[in-house]
């Protein structure tokens, strides 16, 4: 018995389009020192809620803390540190994909949202908590855990909630 062919879907260019306005939106906001400024003070308070002392200053984006072997190391959060540019890979690769399917714009909109924030707030999990890693455990292993673990993690954070929008929106769609 043979299958009846099925007709190709056309790509939704104007969903995509309002996903990747709000990307370009989002980029320009995370570029800008407001943004910076807002992710130190957000980390600062987490670190001060588990007893490491902070001393924050916010015109070069930079927090100071003294390590447990009496090193006083300073932190700068600029665009490259603070994880948002992965937030941003994932913005676009998401845009570009799950905004092309078939389906509800409201729907593909709110997930986009809840994942940029899901996203925001991993970055502010992780920062603080590679810098207090620094604290405890000394520069070694923070240049362990910033420069290898961080970077494996991002990349699960970003193909597991792709991949979640995806069979979302697959979905929603039959």
């Amino acid at each position: 018995m043979a299958s009846i062919p099925r007709m190709k879907e056309k790509p939704r260019v104007s969903h995509a389009m309002v996903q990747l306005t709000l990307s370009f939106i989002l980029a320009a906001f995370l570029a800008s020192g407001y943004a910076w400024d807002m992710i130190a003070r957000a980390s600062m308070r987490m670190l001060e809620s588990v007893g490491i002392k902070v001393k924050y200053l916010s015109d070069l984006f930079l927090m100071y803390v003294r390590l447990l072997d009496g090193s006083v190391v300073g932190f700068q959060v600029l665009l490259e540190c603070s994880g948002l540019i992965t937030l941003l890979i994932f913005a676009f690769i998401s845009s570009l994909t799950i905004g092309l399917l078939s389906g509800s714009l409201f729907v593909k909109t709110a997930w986009f949202m809840f994942s940029v924030s899901i996203a925001f707030l991993w970055n502010l999990l992780r920062l603080a908590s590679v810098i207090a890693i620094a604290h405890n455990f000394g520069l070694s292993a923070f240049r362990l855990v910033h420069f290898v673990l961080a970077p494996t993690m991002d990349f699960i954070w970003i193909v597991s909630l792709w991949a979640l929008g995806m069979s979302l929106i697959g979905r929603r769609r039959s």
